[in-house]
């Protein structure tokens, strides 16, 4: 079985759709034979480009019908020319919408377009005809699609509610954008926390608001206003902190492979995480986290066993308190070798490397029949 990867990213940019774009390609090269086809080099239509100058409110030029026409028909010539007999296509709905041919498509989708409206920036405040036209590409998208592979539980119920068959849908959370750097970043079956030590609680926020940034400074004051010793990195581009918050600021994957092995836990108190990759790659170095319980969340991180869910109507209280159990040494059963175990259970590429691999399979022998 050939597959066409096909996706709107570079596929030669180790930091494309944060960082997962390479180790997909390279999870599936392992079990099947993979052709990246990138449509990154396609401009936006002229049409659309001018809608978005002359709109009052957000018009997504790259969610264009114009726009999806043009990627189409060079994702066509493409693929016919990479004799594929597949194509799993990785946010490219916008490809799909006009993609001829008969080949059949099977979509990665990290969540539906009614789950990310509501909350993320990129989506909110749409003018009518970006909005119809990014309903319509996604129509168009569906109807040309014979399988989905879903990032979490929550994207797969998404997609069934739009009318997906649930029998074409396999949940396949990704791996790891960031992994370990050698064995040795693996923590022993304890929590790294010393004993008499500060418990050491990391926070990666890119997009500070989306990801609760504020949120989590408010659960560190709570802790250790509750009588908990903690020392704080975050890490990212963030606002002015308090002078007690250690902030290096936007980091290279191996620096901040070494933030996740040094820390204790994670602290992602996010308003909306279609999939989490900062939580898997926590995962994958065996480190702890604290999050939200929204969106994909659930899918990654594992109640008990790699951390602990919060409620997002009280993030700051209830992980506040989680903290000062922590620093007081009440990990129950989450070490960092279940944190790592569940990583190799549930989230390595591996695994997700053979859940696509045998849907494209099987829409292949479909297709066929």
């Amino acid at each position: 079985m050939r597959i066409g990867f096909l996706t709107p990213w570079r596929t030669d940019d180790p930091g494309a759709w944060s960082g997962i774009i390479r180790p997909m390609l390279g999870a599936l090269a392992d079990v099947v034979d993979v052709v990246p086809v990138s449509t990154h080099d396609v401009p936006a239509a002229l049409l659309d480009r001018a809608a978005a100058r002359l709109s009052r409110r957000t018009y997504l030029w790259d969610f264009g019908l114009t726009t999806a026409r043009a990627r189409g028909r060079a994702a066509a010539e493409r693929l016919r020319a990479a004799h594929v007999d597949v194509v799993f296509a990785v946010a490219a709905s916008v490809d799909v919408a006009r993609l001829g041919g008969s080949v059949p498509v099977v979509q990665y989708v990290d969540a539906a377009f009614d789950d990310l409206k509501e909350r993320y920036s990129v989506f909110t405040g749409l003018s009518r005809l970006s909005a119809i036209q990014v309903r319509r590409i996604g129509a168009l998208a569906a109807r040309r699609t014979a399988g989905y592979v879903a990032a979490s539980r929550e994207a797969a119920d998404g997609l069934v509610r739009a009318g997906a068959d649930p029998a074409r849908v396999v949940v396949a959370p990704p791996g790891a954008a960031i992994l370990p750097r050698a064995a040795a970043d693996s923590a022993p079956s304890a929590p790294a926390q010393a004993a008499g030590a500060p418990l050491r609680v990391l926070v990666v926020a890119s997009d500070w608001e989306r990801k609760g940034g504020d949120r989590a400074l408010d659960a560190v004051a709570r802790a250790r206003a509750a009588g908990a010793d903690i020392a704080l990195t975050v890490i990212g581009s963030v606002p002015a902190l308090p002078d007690d918050v250690r902030a290096p600021g936007r980091l290279a994957a191996d620096e901040l492979s070494a933030e996740y092995a040094r820390a204790d836990v994670l602290l992602e108190l996010a308003r909306a995480n279609a999939a989490g990759v900062t939580l898997t790659d926590a995962a994958a170095h065996g480190l702890p986290a604290i999050a939200t319980g929204v969106g994909g969340v659930p899918s990654i991180v594992a109640e008990g066993r790699s951390g602990w869910l919060v409620p997002d109507d009280a993030a700051s209280s209830a992980a506040g308190e989680k903290l000062a159990a922590l620093a007081g040494g009440a990990w129950g059963g989450v070490s960092r070798a279940s944190a790592a175990a569940w990583y190799a259970e549930a989230l390595d590429w591996a695994s997700w490397g053979e859940r696509v691999a045998a849907l494209c399979l099987r829409v292949r022998d479909e297709a066929a029949r």
